[in-house]
């Protein structure tokens, strides 16, 4: 037990490290792009962004859910299960990036500029594939090779955009700081898998098949995620223009700017998760709801702040001209601590074979996205749009669960997470009684100490 909570604390601690400093880098660069890009130019990437998304979650095949689960519960090869994950995502990844250029061609009425735009970011979905190696990593406890990975990778795409500010480049090239990001990963990613886990090319057509009859689930909800999650940005850019996309996503932006912890402590949870749901159901259900209360009260601080000081964050950060963004941020910043239990979810569906209903709670949310969108947009703008992300996380997250007879149990224990409700029982409580005390005594043990009355 004792070691299994060491590695989960080292694992966790790699992960926000590497988080925090890739965090950093990252926004402080994007925050300079911003800048120098302007409200309309930084709204016209972030419009085909939100195309790019959509096939990037196509590509993916909603395998990560099922890829950690299969590694974590040992029923196969684990260098067998990531190569044929990763030629099946590649296979898609092609075929993804041909689509977005031409739907961009279309929609676009051949403008050159959204055109070239969407060739360069496109071929992030295509490096993309290689990430599935990030999931035996996450699935072994091992995300320090993965986090190393990663910040060198925000290194070089950081070095990158710098160069592009330096020389005022284009807003073409701008675009393609994804694509590097991407690609410099799969470097990394490949050479410390190899040195982990040796080189050994393979697929495995059962096996294949086995991992899509399972993820299909999670392909369909992770398509309708996105269209919910994007379709703010497109419905903007369509009904108002690029300039209010470009202040709804600096919003966006600073509402996840906190993101690195609870996703470095779900991505640890997960396996640990798995691991106790297979052992003891009651165990799980509690360990459930206290990764809820952590995850949710941890973002609920980070969002009150936000709401407190929002106008003077987006002066500060971004500049004069992006102070339209406030309204809109201190609204939306309360939907990241939401859907970040998306995660949470998935693993009580997919332990309990309940995977058909991502695709009814996700379908849910894409209905209301759409629909309050449509009618809060022309009249507030991206406040509205705000409001209708709000809405939408909490529809899917809390109340589909509790509609369903199937599912109600995940609801519950959301609510009662939110509440401490069934947290901590008689004996953790004893626990941590006691290892305050311990901590007192030592600490009084080390004052006199000191101070030469011990």
């Amino acid at each position: 037990m004792a070691s299994s909570r060491s590695k989960f604390l080292s694992n966790v601690g790699w992960l926000i490290g590497g988080k925090i400093a890739n965090m950093i880098l990252q926004f402080l660069v994007s925050l300079a792009t911003a800048r120098y890009l302007g409200p309309s130019n930084f709204g016209t990437i972030n419009y085909v962004a939100a195309y790019v998304s959509f096939f990037s979650s196509i590509a993916s095949l909603g395998l990560s859910v099922i890829v950690i689960k299969e590694i974590s519960y040992g029923h196969s090869d684990d260098n067998e299960i990531i190569w044929t994950s990763i030629c099946l995502r590649f296979i898609t990844a092609v075929l993804s990036s041909i689509s977005v250029v031409a739907l961009m061609f279309i929609v676009s009425h051949g403008d050159r500029t959204i055109i070239v735009i969407a060739i360069l970011e496109s071929l992030s979905i295509v490096f993309s594939a290689f990430d599935t190696i990030n999931y035996w990593f996450q699935a072994k406890l091992l995300s320090k090779y993965s986090s190393i990975a990663g910040l060198l990778a925000y290194i070089g795409m950081s070095l990158y955009r710098i160069y592009l500010l330096v020389t005022k480049a284009d807003i073409v090239w701008f675009a393609f700081a994804t694509s590097t990001d991407m690609i410099f990963l799969t470097l990394f990613l490949m050479l410390f898998y190899v040195r982990k886990n040796g080189f050994k090319l393979c697929f495995n057509f059962k096996l294949g098949k086995s991992l899509i009859n399972q993820s299909y689930h999670y392909l369909i909800a992770g398509l309708i995620t996105i269209l919910y999650s994007q379709v703010d940005k497109v419905m903007l850019g369509n009904m108002l223009d690029s300039k209010s996309v470009g202040l709804y996503s600096v919003g966006l932006t600073v509402s996840t700017l906190w993101g690195m912890l609870p996703s470095a402590l779900i991505q640890s949870l997960v396996p640990i998760l798995y691991e106790t749901a297979a052992k003891d159901r009651n165990l799980f259900l509690r360990r459930l709801r206290q990764s809820y209360s952590v995850i949710f009260w941890l973002n609920a601080t980070y969002s009150i702040f936000v709401t407190v000081f929002a106008k003077w964050i987006v002066l500060l950060l971004y500049g004069q001209d992006y102070l339209g963004a406030t309204k809109a941020l201190v609204i939306v910043v309360w939907y990241y601590g939401i859907s970040t239990m998306s995660t949470l979810n998935q693993v009580y569906l997919a332990n309990d074979d309940k995977n058909k209903y991502v695709n009814r709670f996700c379908l849910a949310g894409l209905i209301v996205v759409v629909v309050l969108n449509a009618m809060m947009i022309p009249n507030w703008g991206i406040v509205g749009s705000a409001v209708a992300t709000l809405i939408t996380h909490i529809t899917i997250q809390i109340i589909m669960p509790l509609i369903y007879k199937d599912t109600r149990e995940i609801g519950v224990c959301i609510i009662e997470g939110v509440i401490f409700k069934n947290v901590i029982n008689k004996s953790e409580i004893e626990t941590i009684k006691s290892g305050v005390q311990k901590y007192l005594k030592r600490g009084e043990k080390d004052f006199d100490k000191r101070n030469g009355t011990y």
